[in-house]
Parts: C-alpha cells; structure tokens; sequence
C-alpha cells in the first residue's frame, strides 16, 4: 500500500473524518456514476454490516476517497450469493491521478477475504468507455465476465476476480 494511506472502516472513522468525507468531490461524470461521497456514506453507515462496509481512503489522517462493499442481499442481482461486489470507488479530485486509487483497489481486495471470509470472489461493474478504469482493474488480474451489459447508466463492463 502506497506510504501514508491507510483504509478504515467507516466507524473507526472520528466524527471529523466523517464530516470530511462526506464534503469531498468528484467529477461531476462519477457523480452520474457512483453517486456523492455523502450519499454512499449514509447508505454504509445506515445498511447491515453484514451486508454493507464502507472503508474510508485516509492519508496521513485526512480522508480523501471511499470504496463500497457490498453483499447479498444489498449486492446486485447478477452477483453470485458467494461474491462480494465493489461500488463506488472514489477519490477527491484533488487526490487523482496519483495512485491513491490503485492503492486503495488493491487494500480493499485484501480486506474482502478479512470482513467475509466465506466469500470466493470480488466482481464489480465500470463504464465501458473508462478505459483508466479498465485497465486498472485488469492490472490486478480482473477478468471482463462476459459481454457489455446494459447498466443503469450505460453500457458497462462486469469484472471479477478471485478472492485467494
């Protein structure tokens, strides 16, 4: 993991980092996308643990992104009972473009098999047109699982991986 950044579930988070969290930003085409920052924290902080975790993206204490897990029922409808599916992952644009997120993908893979350890793999959906998306997910190993699906927003890509 990249030096300094840590992820933290959201109730291990202080009141301010929450606050923090809730008030960074992002583009407003991953806003269409994954939704605000205060949304997905209300949603994890409100949904089941056993089905919800948010984990906050904190370097040298400041938040400065957010990555969602999900499972059944709370997953999608595609997702296999033994999946756990990845939403949401954001980083303030501010903190773009410098690895934060690669390190923050690659943290949250190593704790899926830690909160759930029953679970056999982490799928998730991207933009088919987020190429940087893309191919960050497949540098890790990711595997596209079939056609383009038509997603809420457009077309989309699923991807998977196994959880070791």
């Amino acid at each position: 993991m990249k030096s300094g950044l840590i992820l933290k579930e959201l109730e291990q988070l202080s009141g301010q980092q929450i606050r923090d969290l809730k008030r960074l930003e992002i583009s407003d085409q991953q806003m269409e996308f994954g939704g605000s920052f205060k949304r997905s924290i209300d949603e994890c902080l409100s949904g089941a643990p056993s089905a919800i975790r948010g984990l906050g993206i904190v370097f040298d204490s400041a938040p400065i992104g957010l990555v969602v897990l999900k499972r059944p029922p709370l997953s999608p409808a595609w997702a296999p009972e033994d999946t756990v599916t990845l939403h949401g992952l954001k980083i303030d644009v501010r903190w773009q473009g410098k690895g934060y997120g690669k390190a923050a993908f690659s943290g949250a893979m190593a704790l899926c098999k830690s909160i759930w350890p029953d679970a056999k793999q982490l799928a998730l959906t991207v933009d088919a047109e987020n190429e940087v998306a893309l191919s960050l997910y497949k540098s890790f190993g990711m595997t596209d699982s079939g056609p383009v699906h038509r997603g809420r927003i457009g077309l989309e890509h699923r991807l998977q991986i196994p959880l070791g």
